[in-house]
């Protein structure tokens, strides 16, 4: 095991790395436990010395402190609106891809393996007969014929960019919730509260990189561009409570009588 401290531009380089690995976001926990996984064998005595205050592993406040220091570049989302999940910007996948591109031509021209810090993944074994558990969960019984509805009265087509998606099977859209039903948003499984997207937008509108004013016009908070305007139809009517709720959730409280956003 090495000794010193490892610096920060290589805790940056494992953390941004183990982010892109991830899918691009992920808890604080999980993080730190995936950089551990990967790059533990690198980390010194001295990195894993708990600080004086907590007693939490120098290299995992060292982690925390860069992760700040990604914020204020606009690498990653800023805590206070990913509350505890960390995530990539688009700015942040950029720098991912382009380490991944440095190092893959670093091994070619070397023709060695490039360093542990920003190495590519290993392709992993897997299992060619994967074993089964019996599980017993529990899940909330969505309305099928709700989510139904929304996606046939805008003809499968995104209410935030139009696209239809057609698959062998007939056309393919989301449902996506506005008010989470799960706790603690408790929202609930009715047409007002349902918004049929497709599957890019879902996941940025569930992660809060989007959202809609009550005027509907649609905001890409990753650079503040507006990205027009919600589609709404007289046959499904949008509950702006729902709006609201989804704003303050992703962006914190807003101030008396709402944000109606541009042009209202």
């Amino acid at each position: 095991m090495a000794s010193g401290l490892t610096p920060q531009h290589t805790l940056r380089g494992w953390l941004l790395n183990a982010l892109g690995e991830m899918g691009g976001s992920a808890p604080t926990a999980r993080t730190l436990k995936h950089m551990e996984k990967r790059y533990g064998a690198s980390l010194s005595s001295e990195d894993h010395e708990g600080t004086e205050r907590d007693k939490e592993p120098k290299w995992h406040n060292r982690t925390r402190f860069e992760r700040k220091k990604m914020e204020r570049a606009g690498l990653l989302v800023p805590a206070r609106e990913s509350r505890g999940v960390w995530t990539l910007t688009e700015a942040g996948w950029h720098e991912f891809r382009l380490a991944q591109d440095t190092n893959a031509a670093s091994r070619v021209s070397a023709g060695a393996e490039a360093s542990p810090s920003l190495a590519f993944p290993r392709i992993p074994k897997g299992d060619e007969s994967p074993s089964r558990a019996k599980e017993t969960t529990q899940r909330i019984v969505r309305s099928g014929a709700v989510a139904d509805y929304v996606k046939r009265v805008h003809d499968y087509s995104c209410q935030v960019c139009g696209t239809r998606l057609a698959t062998p099977t007939g056309a393919y859209a989301e449902a996506a919730h506005i008010q989470a039903l799960g706790r603690p948003h408790d929202g609930p499984d009715v047409a007002a509260n349902v918004l049929c997207l497709c599957p890019n937008h879902h996941v940025l509108f569930d992660f809060g990189m989007l959202t809609i004013s009550d005027n509907l016009t649609v905001t890409d908070r990753s650079s503040g561009a507006s990205q027009g305007r919600l589609r709404e139809i007289p046959e499904h009517r949008i509950d702006r409570q729902y709006l609201a709720y989804h704003r303050a959730h992703h962006c914190g409280p807003e101030p008396r009588g709402g944000v109606a956003g541009p042009g209202s």
